[in-house]
């Protein structure tokens, strides 16, 4: 999607039929582009160097020996494998899903509709080809919803720093909810299926060459696959993460997009992966903690607290600001340097956070006590932050930039506003592209005339925003700005009545 009047993308208007056709178009190709995805992932598990005895076609279908089965059912391994392991059921949904998508887009090539039936059936394409993905978040929320209760209000307070950081034409709270449901569920369902059957076709390929079994399942074998699946995580949580934040673009198009709106929205898909994602190890910790000697309140504590705006919400933050930013260039090949740089940047940052953190860990283990109040507090919390430290500073400097970019333009659009019509009076803009300015007037407001007065204020400056937010869409439909000029006098008309009743 591009903004830009001058590039090579839409022809059509915002909210025209033209308009809406190419973004269903486009989010259908998002879907296709994630299901050949599966399908590769799949084929390549297939394909794999049988390693282990009696190993079935696709990895997720192998059966430990009784014995062993029988031994690892008890104790913590047993939470182990139902955090991780793939259910069949969702695996046969996936496979109906994909089935049940391909029927209904050779339907639509078939009867070729138009209009509403045509958003409907792409609508069911999307649901039947992507939903049986959210089935594997939806079973952790569902298996621990108190944990799901104690992560809920730390996800809002990052939703609501988000929706309040922006300045001027903010994205709606619809798109930020729309883009923590696709981190939440998307990106954390595909994610944990493509790795499902990546690790067993990665361990397959690692050991294919081991003299033994014993060889095969050696530290270091185990530990080189882990390596190798840290980073093809890395690399298709970013794609995923990436492919949200075009979808959610996509869904409400006829908002200003820019630097600021990217980085919200990406940082929202990360907060969706990162609240799923921490439930998990919340539990998975508590499991294993007579083992790995870390326990689920540790994970709560780093996760909630300290790591809060870390982790996936930084760098879909920094990814997404990336593509904002790439949006907004002419060129495609400018677009598509922007947008990989970004995307490379944010796998590094990944894959650097789960390796040098670990590493850093394991050279101050040797001098201090594990465990203890200092390293819980303080020195685990700094190890874990400290690669991420130039991504998150990086990601807060595009913030600011973007800020200031969106500042200058808001009050040349209001400027043009004011020049235009009553809906804006000369010197109204003043006020209105200075966030100290609008809040003074409404204490003063609420000092004089008294909280109804101060509401109706409040409720006319967004409004007149939203106004001169149309001017800094570049593609906005004009019909769109009557109706909110016309809403932007009823407003005013409502702040004077409460002023004269106070």
């Amino acid at each position: 999607m591009d903004t830009n009047a001058n590039t090579d993308t839409d022809t059509a208007a915002p909210g025209r039929p033209g308009a809406d056709s190419v973004a269903r178009g486009r989010a259908l190709l998002v879907a296709r582009l994630m299901i050949g995805l599966y399908i590769v992932e799949l084929l390549l598990n297939v394909a794999r160097p049988k390693v282990l005895p009696d190993e079935p076609t696709v990895s997720i279908f192998y059966k430990l020996p009784k014995s062993m089965a029988q031994h690892l059912q008890q104790g913590p391994f047993a939470s182990f494998d139902r955090l991780l392991s793939v259910p069949r059921t969702v695996f046969w949904a996936v496979m109906a899903g994909i089935v049940v998508g391909a029927l209904l887009q050779v339907a639509a090539a078939v009867m070729r509709p138009q209009g509403r039936r045509a958003a409907v059936l792409t609508w069911a394409t999307l649901a039947a080809l992507l939903g049986p993905f959210s089935l594997l978040a939806l079973s952790i929320v569902a298996a621990y919803p108190l944990t799901a209760l104690a992560c809920a209000p730390g996800a809002a307070f990052v939703l609501w720093l988000l929706h309040h950081g922006q300045r001027f034409a903010r994205a709606p709270l619809s798109a930020l909810l729309a883009a923590f449901g696709w981190g939440a569920f998307m990106v954390f369902g595909l994610g944990r299926a493509y790795t499902g059957l990546a690790y067993a076709t990665i361990y397959g390929y690692s050991v294919k060459n081991a003299h033994s079994l014993l060889d095969a399942t050696s530290p270091k074998s185990l530990y080189r696959v882990i390596d190798l699946l840290v980073l093809h995580l890395s690399v298709v949580n970013a794609m995923l993460v990436a492919a949200g934040v075009v979808v959610v673009l996509l869904l409400f198009r006829h908002q200003v997009v820019d630097t600021v709106t990217g980085l919200v929205l990406g940082a929202a898909v990360g907060l969706g992966y990162a609240f799923v994602e921490s439930i998990l190890f919340i539990q998975l910790y508590g499991a294993l903690s007579s083992i790995t000697g870390a326990s689920g309140g540790f994970e709560y504590w780093i996760r909630q607290s300290i790591g809060l705006l870390g982790g996936p919400v930084a760098y879909g933050a920094l990814l997404g600001a990336g593509l904002g930013l790439a949006i907004r260039r002419k060129q495609r090949r400018e677009r598509g340097l922007i947008a990989g740089a970004a995307l490379i940047a944010v796998i590094g940052g990944a894959v650097s956070t789960e390796t040098l953190a670990a590493w850093f860990s394991r050279l101050v283990g040797d001098h201090m006590e594990v465990g203890a109040a200092f390293d819980t507090l303080v020195v685990s919390p700094f190890l874990w932050l400290l690669p991420q430290a130039p991504f998150i500073v990086l990601a807060v400097l595009l913030l600011l930039a973007g800020r200031r970019a969106r500042a200058s333009a808001a009050r040349a659009a209001l400027s043009a506003e004011a020049a235009a019509g009553v809906a804006v009076m000369p010197g109204e803009e003043t006020v209105l592209a200075d966030p100290r300015l609008r809040f003074w007037a409404l204490v003063s407001t609420w000092r004089r005339y008294g909280p109804s007065a101060a509401l109706a204020l409040h409720r006319l400056h967004t409004a007149q925003l939203e106004l001169a937010g149309l001017r800094l869409h570049e593609q906005a439909d004009p019909e769109r700005a009557d109706p909110l000029r016309t809403k932007v006098l009823r407003l005013k008309t409502k702040v004077r009545d409460a002023a004269v009743m106070s």
